[in-house]
């Protein structure tokens, strides 16, 4: 046996990486942390520059305040801050930052670059930081009043973290994109724009405010026009005793499924009942399968996974009224929505908003399909992009395919045939349910509960 360690302190460089992990927990967050200080600057002018969807560069520039160059050193020091002095100070915060940990946190976690100007100074001053938040490069450097916070390779510090980060970016911008819709929105006076370039290719634009002194504006910039007529106004109401009464009462917790799919290729094959169902053992444990419920969640799984829906070609280029957010997403997930036989042409020169235009649609025999299920899957796409995924439509053409190809209930089958379908269950992703819903398998009963006497 090796000998105890000692327990010791960790070094104090390796606690402020730890930590920053913490504070500094995605891509969002580093967006948030920097708009934040933008806005509390004083700012009417963000622009937010990505490369490769943040894994390379993430760059704020505004045209706040800026920095006197008495607090040059403070600036990226862990818990200095301009905005509290003492705890008791907290009950008049009116700033997004008060704890002085963000900018301290992402210079542990990457390159930090700072470009600023007083209002008060001559010329703007370059400054590079060192991973504890220490100046080790000061020079002059020509920009106008406010500050540009420039932050390279996110996360090399902690190399598990970063390769993480890099297999997960795409996922990391969209939830990105979500954080810093909600800013464009409240942010009234406030111009935003941020844009993300791929490689050595054109820069894209993400999401653009113009400034608007509303709120309704300021949704219309993000969501489009076409979303803003159809917001309805209301009113907020503290729920009355019989609303907080009948909620009260739904709070249940959800039993842990018991069941996995790894068990199917354990099961025993005992025979067939009523030439519709199977009889399977596991160990102890008796259940009964739906043969063609069975079959038909095979079928329809590998037609979701496998088929590539033919498209018509439009007889003119149809617009969609995206908004710049669902535009990007559906950018970045073209090649799911050619295979579910929508094809579209992009012209990178046009204003957000503006740049797709649908120019095939999916065709299969009596099923038609419409801007409605691009919508559809944009949303599906916004939480899962890279995914592979359907509108309900094509789902349920695809389940009306599989039902009348499957096994019918009152077919006789072997035990070879019946092995099949069992084993089927455990190499798909939810065997649980046939397409339409009903239960493929009951738990009949365990075989140890039957008395013997």
């Amino acid at each position: 046996l090796q000998p105890a360690r000692a327990i010791k302190p960790i070094d104090r460089k390796s606690v402020h990486r730890i930590c920053s992990g913490q504070v500094v927990l995605n891509l969002g967050t580093a967006v948030k942390e920097l708009v934040e200080n933008s806005l509390d600057a004083g700012a009417t002018n963000i622009d937010i520059k990505l490369k490769d969807h943040g894994a390379e560069l993430i760059e704020v520039s505004d045209n706040g305040g800026g920095v006197e160059e008495e607090n040059f050193e403070g600036l990226t020091l862990k818990h200095y801050t301009s905005k509290i002095q003492d705890f008791s100070d907290l009950v008049h915060v009116e700033t997004f930052g008060f704890r002085g940990e963000a900018l301290s946190s992402l210079c542990a976690l990457s390159d930090v670059t700072i470009f600023t100007c007083h209002k008060s100074a001559k010329v703007g001053t370059r400054l590079v930081f060192d991973h504890n938040g220490k100046i080790t490069q000061k020079t002059p450097f020509p920009r106008q009043q406010g500050t540009t916070v420039n932050i390279q390779q996110l996360f090399y510090t902690l190399p598990v973290r970063h390769k993480e980060f890099q297999r997960n970016i795409k996922k990391e911008y969209a939830k990105m994109v979500q954080v810093l819709q909600a800013y464009c929105i409240v942010s009234k006076g406030v111009r935003i724009n941020c844009t993300n370039q791929v490689g050595q290719g054109k820069k894209t634009s993400v999401i653009s405010t113009t400034g608007s002194p509303t709120l309704k504006e300021n949704i219309g910039a993000v969501f489009g026009q076409k979303q803003l007529q159809s917001l309805i106004p209301f009113v907020q109401l503290s729920p009355n005793e019989a609303v907080c009464e009948e909620y009260g009462l739904n709070c249940t917790d959800i039993p842990q499924n018991l069941y996995s799919k790894e068990m199917f290729a354990k099961m025993e094959i005992i025979g067939q009942f009523n030439l519709g169902f199977i009889i399977a053992k596991l160990n102890s444990d008796l259940f009964i399968i739906d043969q063609h419920a069975t079959d038909e969640k095979y079928n329809f799984e590998m037609l979701q996974q496998h088929t590539v829906l033919q498209g018509q070609k439009l007889i003119a280029p149809q617009n969609l009224n995206l908004t710049a957010v669902n535009e990007t997403v559906l950018i970045e997930n073209l090649e799911i929505f050619r295979k579910n036989g929508f094809d579209f042409v992009i012209n990178e020169n046009a204003p957000v908003t503006q740049r797709v235009k649908l120019i095939s649609l999916p065709t299969s025999k009596n099923w038609t399909f419409g801007p409605q299920d691009i919508d559809e899957l944009i949303f599906m796409l916004s939480d899962c992009p890279g995914v592979m995924c359907r509108p309900s439509r094509v789902r349920q053409m695809f389940a009306s395919r599989a039902c009348r190809k499957s096994v019918m209930i009152g077919t006789a089958l072997n035990v070879q045939e019946m092995r099949k379908l069992v084993t089927h269950m455990g190499e798909i992703e939810h065997p649980w349910n046939c397409p339409h819903g009903r239960p493929t398998m009951r738990h009949i009963l365990s075989i140890d509960l039957i008395s013997t006497e």
